[in-house]
């Protein structure tokens, strides 16, 4: 009876999580447009400033410009900080002391980064990717004024879809506690008419 008790607890929890789930990698271009900086940067620091409404907690990512092959809404610089949420389903998670290439977004004067975005490690990243992203750099800086049109319109179509997303994701997560509480609640109905039956007998 315990084991049973255990085994449902365990898959009425289970049915709680759930995570990202990304179609495919956007092409190297259109990371590029949809993004409003691309850079390289080492992440030096972290910390943990709040809790979101939901109890995860948010982080604040410090990392140092190593090498910029986009930068739109802030002038370059040494420093730039990039935000997370734990339990975000699409967030970035970065490890202090790695090297990475950054693809991101701006939000309320930080940057956030997705995990459906290009972003990784630098070791993992093809040297066919970085010599594509100087490319876009240098018609970047030939040619500023289009390619500002451009990430606007993107940034846009990609603020829609993070709400989409967030939508989505809220609807899906309600959808498996409504399940699982009726499964739990279904189960323990089952486990008491089982105790009923069997402390009928035993009185017998």
């Amino acid at each position: 009876m315990k084991k049973l008790i255990v085994l449902i607890i365990f898959l009425f929890f289970g049915l709680k999580s759930y995570s990202c789930e990304c179609s495919g990698l956007p092409t190297i271009e259109k990371n590029w447009e949809a993004a409003n900086v691309v850079f390289t940067g080492k992440i030096i620091k972290v910390d943990s400033l709040l809790y979101g409404n939901d109890g995860a907690k948010i982080y604040s990512f410090t990392v140092k410009i190593i090498k910029s092959y986009k930068s739109e809404i802030f002038p370059e610089g040494e420093l730039r900080t990039v935000i997370s949420q734990s339990s975000a389903s699409c967030d970035f998670m970065f490890t202090v002391g790695e090297v990475y290439l950054i693809y991101a977004i701006e939000e309320s004067q930080t940057l956030a980064c997705s995990i459906c975005s290009r972003t990784n490690k630098l070791k993992n990243i093809e040297k066919e990717e970085i010599q594509t992203l100087e490319k876009l750099y240098s018609k970047y800086l030939s040619d500023n004024s289009e390619v500002r049109t451009i990430r606007l319109e993107n940034n846009t179509e990609y603020q829609i879809g993070l709400v989409k997303n967030s939508f989505e994701e809220k609807l899906k997560m309600k959808e498996k506690i409504i399940y699982g509480l009726l499964f739990l609640n279904i189960s323990l109905i089952i486990i008491i008419i089982i105790i009923t039956l069997r402390r009928r007998k035993n009185s017998r």
